[in-house]
């Protein structure tokens, strides 16, 4: 019976829900982000009696969340509006975003809504007009945020700036009406390198809970920005004779290295220039102290950047001798830089005697060794380590050590060799008289051509400068290194001429300094300024001498016909000159003040040249920034030299210009002649 009745109550049941109707009044919208309210409104249509629960469903990705329910109570012929109000907060739907629906549902029956989509992303514009960045520099960061419904943010935006490390900066403002502006200043202290900057925005509901947000992220560069230049030296006080190595260091903010150009300077104590040369930063400059060099306080200078240090070196004193035996005559010469005063110890068989020297720098002193007739081991000492033993046959009475000056005087003495000396001053009269006015020395020095050439050349030379306080050539368009000018920004064509013996050449007497001085001329002649650094001469074409912007082709072909001249003297010559060739394009500040050419170097203009020409071994190199200049003109090849990428010309395709060049070149030289 009991099972006739449950039966029953269903069937009823069943018979009242298959008598109702849902119709959506109105479908959600196409878009929705977390905190916004959706309406449902629908309307149940009864035909028979209905009581059972109404829910309502949020389905988005497949999981259903219960958003509304109620009892409905309605009897045949009876309608019932509801209008829900579904809030999009994470405590009520959960993280329920993507593509949903709703489902309304009463009893067993159940209906669904059209798709629509709940977002919870912010999409962020904003204005970055840079991307470089200096320490202290104020940033301006402005922008605007939107959600996915088209509705402005009105929230909270976070800025951070970090690294791989760490957060440089961490920033918070609010957004209103979709608009945000941050403004703020880097730290002092920044350390240069990239960093990225993210952006956060976002909402938050009344629980305090993100619902929407959005971020960006952009990268920027912090500049390293020069703060001070320190001077280091391998050793502040220098022994005469060794070399200074000092080296100029470029510190950025934080205390990282810079590498950049620098001027460094070395100044005596008279501050007189002995050298003034341009070196990269944390590259060490190998400046040689005389041996004979007097002990001083010297000053070192260097310039960076618009920053300047300078500090000081002391060349210690030294007393030193050099001994030689030749013979019976034992030779004493000052090798220090201050007058030498000790004894000196001389060890004749078993006997010792002590010499006391005192000899002014670079005096030399010579002594007799004296003692009877026989052999002897003869040992000499200094207090700075000298020493000789040897076995030497020795003459005379006792032993002892005699200057030789002494013997001298007490020889002139004997009026016998005042008769000696006034017979040979009265023969060498006689043959003067004799011969006359004839030259009986030398010869002629104008009776050959090449003597013509030789005084014509020094003619010549006297109507020039020397380029710096030592060099061996002379120049008519000068040009001088500065690292503060104010002056025309041009691009400039360079060749440099390594010289790498040069301090053999200067030491040794040849026709070098002559040929460096045709080469020189035939550089000037076509309009280059000679700038010369140690052991590097420096052929400038800038625009601001030659009145044209192509100077590259010109380049070439004072490269080639001083690598032609240089080949053909060494050829001849006993004391070859070992050099090398580069050539080199780049931009550099220049200013005419009277005949100087004063100029700076933008970037590493000088110092590529330089370390091009030091690995050629009498070839013309080429830089990649002249060779791109010179592409359509000439055909080069690549090659690495000593991990550098330098170019070698294989053909020139001006090839009848090129002649005609040096054919001008050759009749010009036959002319001087």
């Amino acid at each position: 019976m009991k099972k006739i009745i449950f039966l029953l109550i269903f069937v009823i049941l069943i018979s009242s829900f298959a008598s109702a109707e849902m119709i959506i009044t109105e479908q959600p919208k196409e878009f929705y982000n977390m905190g916004d309210i959706i309406s449902m409104p629908l309307k149940i249509i009864t035909t028979n009696e209905v009581n059972a629960f109404f829910s309502m469903y949020l389905i988005c990705n497949g999981i259903e969340t219960e958003i509304h329910k109620e009892y409905i109570g309605l009897k045949a012929g009876e309608e019932k509006e509801i209008s829900a109000s579904i809030p999009l907060m994470i405590s009520f739907v959960g993280k329920s975003t993507g593509i949903c629906k709703i489902k309304p549902m009463l009893g067993k029956e159940y209906i669904l809504t059209k798709e629509f989509e709940i977002s919870d992303l912010i999409t962020i514009k904003s204005i970055f007009e840079e991307s470089e960045f200096k320490p202290e520099q104020d940033i301006v960061i402005e922008g605007e945020a939107v959600k996915k419904n088209e509705e402005m943010v009105q929230g909270i935006v976070e800025l951070k700036i970090m690294n791989k490390n760490s957060s440089l900066i961490e920033k918070i403002g609010t957004v209103k009406n979709g608009y945000f502006y941050l403004n703020f200043s880097l730290p002092k202290e920044s350390k240069a390198g990239q960093y990225l900057v993210k952006i956060d925005v976002y909402e938050m509901d009344s629980d305090g809970q993100k619902t929407n947000k959005g971020f960006i992220t952009h990268n920027i560069l912090i500049k390293q920005i020069p703060t001070s230049l320190e001077i280091v030296f391998e050793n502040s006080e220098i022994d005469p004779g060794t070399n200074l190595n000092v080296k100029s260091i470029l510190h950025d903010q934080t205390g990282e290295n810079i590498e950049s150009n620098s001027i460094i300077t070395i100044k005596n104590q008279k501050n007189e220039i002995l050298e003034k040369t341009e070196k990269l930063t944390n590259d060490f400059l190998n400046f040689p102290i005389a041996y004979n060099e007097p002990p001083a306080n010297w000053t070192v200078i260097a310039v960076s950047n618009e920053l300047t240090a300078e500090t000081i070196f002391k060349i210690k004193e030294k007393q030193d001798v050099k001994i030689e035996l030749i013979n019976k005559t034992l030779t004493i010469t000052n090798m220090g830089n201050v007058p030498y005063k000790k004894l000196v110890k001389v060890k004749i068989g078993n006997e010792t005697l002590d010499i006391d020297v005192f000899l002014d720098v670079d005096k030399t002193q010579k002594y007799f060794l004296t003692a009877p007739d026989g052999k002897y081991k003869i040992e000499i000492m200094t207090d700075e380590g000298n020493k000789i033993n040897e076995t030497i046959t020795l003459t005379g009475k006792t032993v002892d050590v005699k200057e030789v000056s002494e013997g001298v005087v007490s020889l002139m003495r004997h009026p016998i060799v005042w008769i000696f000396i006034i017979a040979i001053l009265g023969f060498i009269t006689f043959l003067v008289f004799k011969k006359g006015r004839k030259r009986i020395f030398f010869g002629r020095t104008d009776s050959n051509k090449k003597g013509k050439e030789q005084k014509k050349f020094w003619l010549e030379r006297k109507k020039t400068i020397a380029l710096t306080k030592n060099s061996i050539v002379n120049t008519k368009n000068k040009a001088e290194l500065s690292l503060s000018i104010q002056g025309n920004k041009q691009n400039a064509s360079i060749v440099c001429l390594k010289i790498k013996n040069l301090k053999e050449i200067q030491s040794k007497k040849s026709n070098a300094e002559e040929t460096l001085q045709k080469i020189v001329n035939i550089a000037e002649e076509n309009k280059a300024v000679t700038y010369e650094n140690q052991d590097n001469l420096f052929f400038i074409l800038a625009p601001i001498k030659t009145r044209t912007f192509k100077n590259e082709t010109t380049a070439v072909k004072i490269a080639q016909k001083t690598q032609k001249i240089l080949k053909e003297y060494n050829k001849l010559a006993k004391q070859k000159i070992d050099f090398g060739i580069s050539l080199n394009y780049g931009t550099i500040i220049a200013k005419q003040e009277k005949d100087i050419l004063k100029f700076m170097s933008m970037g590493t203009l000088i110092t590529t040249a330089k370390k091009i020409s030091s690995i050629s071994k009498e070839e013309i190199f080429l830089s990649e920034k002249i060779k791109d200049k010179l592409s359509t003109n000439i055909k080069t090849a690549k090659e690495q030299k000593d991990k550098i990428a330098v170019y070698t010309i294989k053909e020139i395709k001006d090839r009848e210009g090129n002649k005609k060049f040096i054919r001008s070149f050759l009749n010009r030289i036959e002319g001087k002649k």
